[in-house]
């Protein structure tokens, strides 16, 4: 299938939404991030954003999969809440918002895929503990160290690529930042 969701928008009652490996593309509707929606996958797709961000509210024990799409932009903090969250193999850049580190060390997420994006900070306080049973994997972004040496537990095709060359960075950011 192919062209946007937008005709989803009116949805706002889902509890399952599977519209993986396709083509769609634009954003995401706001409203398929209702307190209903327990599993959410649209990975694999060409989707770039997200709408309104900020008005995202996700229902405890949820699921998200937006992998490997062109998402552009932050990471919204409104989306820490996940138990499972994976945002690996997009566009994000900037800073992660410290709503993503307190539901790691929380216990609110249990798996973060971050990896393959543009991000440059993980808010990381080096006295924080995660829980064994948490997966967090920043790997191949444009961070300069690894803030959690020891705790990312990467899948194993992706533990070998540790930071996006610098090159990758630089051209990335500027080429965003002019357009």
């Amino acid at each position: 299938m192919q062209g946007t969701i937008n005709a989803l928008a009116p949805l706002t009652e889902l509890t399952y939404i599977d519209l993986s490996m396709n083509q769609f593309t634009g954003a995401i509707p706001n409203s398929l991030f209702g307190p209903t929606t327990s599993s959410m996958f649209l990975q694999r797709n060409n989707l770039t954003s997200i709408s309104n961000a900020t008005a995202i509210s996700l229902p405890e024990g949820s699921t998200v999969d937006l992998s490997h799409n062109s998402i552009s932009g932050e990471l919204p903090p409104s989306l820490a809440g996940a138990e499972s969250l994976f945002l690996n193999n997009n566009r994000f850049t900037g800073d992660i918002p410290e709503e993503y580190v307190r539901s790691l060390t929380n216990g609110t997420t249990k798996t973060l895929f971050l990896q393959h994006n543009y991000l440059t900070i993980f808010p990381w306080n080096s006295g924080s503990q995660l829980q064994d049973s948490v997966s967090l994997c920043l790997s191949y972004n444009c961070m300069e160290t690894d803030p959690v040496v020891g705790l990312s537990t990467c899948p194993v095709e992706v533990a070998p690529l540790l930071s996006r060359p610098a090159i990758q960075c630089s051209r990335f950011y500027n080429h965003s930042s002019t357009g």
